[in-house]
């Protein structure tokens, strides 16, 4: 008997240092092949490299303004002044968060995450183009003897929307490169069912604008707070309270689908109708008459972030009505083999697993 356990646990030994020796050679694997890859590295260097430059450039911008913030005539600018910051802070973040979304999408070999990327950039552009308007307001604030500074934050207001536009040219090009190289990604995970495969992509999708909807949905939230809302308002507690049930219902959602819970699918939509009627409630009262003055200088850059986390919220239910149909065809068992060891049909297939991670 005492044989027998001493070949067990030289038996389980073996296989656990197996395992380890996979996993090790698994995570080895996946940087290699970023780095074999060049377009997926080219692209990541890009965002890295513009979302350098786009910081410093706010940076730059924040420290001045700062600076030169007493010279403002705030008699006539005071809400536009406060909001400055904020949006240079926005901007700043969806640097940072663009870099993961392109990372994560490389990582993932995730085509449809590639676009979803180019797409936020061409946001990102556009909301530039809206700084530079609320920023360019501001500076007409300036005392005439500060004209010097005024044409200095000029030259870097301007050259934010033209770097990023520049880029965006290049993500196009490498965006394209990048998708064929992944084409075969899809086919590895899930074979040749067209079924099937047309079941993940559109989970793809589901996971690719709900981590879209979380950045619009806080960008929007924040501004709204700190440049609207008073603490004596009653909105006030009722949208902080909202932010983190917010998350937790995205991230419940992916539950739901991974795991086909019609349950917290149908609690998903109740949460996505009621975000839907929020956001239009949101952007017809920012033009209202009797409102309108509460958004005097946020009106443009808040409306922005409003329609587009309305336009994603359509698509989201759109994309998880496909997925609540898709419960019970097959796709569930696909997506849950990355969390248990490899099925013996992949190990027939030279340990190569089906695993959607």
């Amino acid at each position: 008997m005492a044989h027998y356990n001493n070949s067990s646990t030289s038996f389980l030994s073996e296989n656990n240092d197996k395992e380890n020796e996979f996993n090790l050679e698994r995570k080895d694997t996946t940087l290699k092949s970023l780095w074999k890859t060049q377009n997926s590295l080219y692209l990541v260097l890009l965002t890295v490299f513009e979302a350098i430059v786009v910081i410093i450039l706010e940076s730059i911008l924040f420290a001045k303004f700062k600076q030169n913030v007493n010279t403002i005539n705030t008699s006539n600018g005071e809400g536009l002044t406060k909001g400055i910051p904020v949006y240079l802070m926005i901007f700043i973040f969806s640097m940072v968060f663009q870099v993961a979304l392109a990372w994560d999408a490389v990582r993932n070999k995730n085509t449809i995450q590639v676009i979803a990327f180019g797409l936020f950039n061409l946001c990102c552009l556009g909301y530039a183009i809206f700084q530079f308007k609320q920023l360019d307001r501001a500076l007409e604030n300036f005392e005439l003897e500060q004209k010097d500074i005024v044409w200095e934050l000029q030259k870097i207001i301007i050259a934010n929307p033209v770097v990023i536009g520049i880029c965006q040219l290049a993500y196009f090009y490498l965006g394209a490169r990048v998708c064929l190289e992944f084409g075969w990604r899809i086919y590895k995970k899930i074979g040749a069912d067209p079924d099937i495969r047309s079941m993940y992509r559109c989970y793809q999708i589901f996971l690719t604008i709900l981590k879209i909807d979380i950045f619009f949905f806080l960008g929007f939230s924040i501004q709204y707070l700190v440049l609207v809302l008073k603490k004596g308002d009653a909105e006030y507690p009722l949208t902080i309270v909202a932010l983190p049930l917010t998350c937790v219902l995205l991230i419940l959602a992916v539950y739901a689908v991974r795991h086909e819970s019609r349950q917290l699918i149908i609690l998903f939509f109740v949460g996505l109708a009621a975000g839907v009627a929020y956001f239009i409630f949101k952007i017809t009262r920012m033009y209202d008459e009797e409102q309108k003055y509460k958004f005097e200088y946020v009106q443009q850059c808040l409306t922005f972030f409003a329609s587009v986390t309305l336009f994603l919220l359509v698509l989201t239910i759109i994309n998880a009505s496909i997925c609540w149909y898709n419960f019970d065809r097959g796709l569930k068992a696909h997506l849950l083999r990355n969390i248990e060891e490899p099925s013996a049909a992949s190990e027939e297939n030279g340990g190569r697993t089906l695993s959607l991670d």
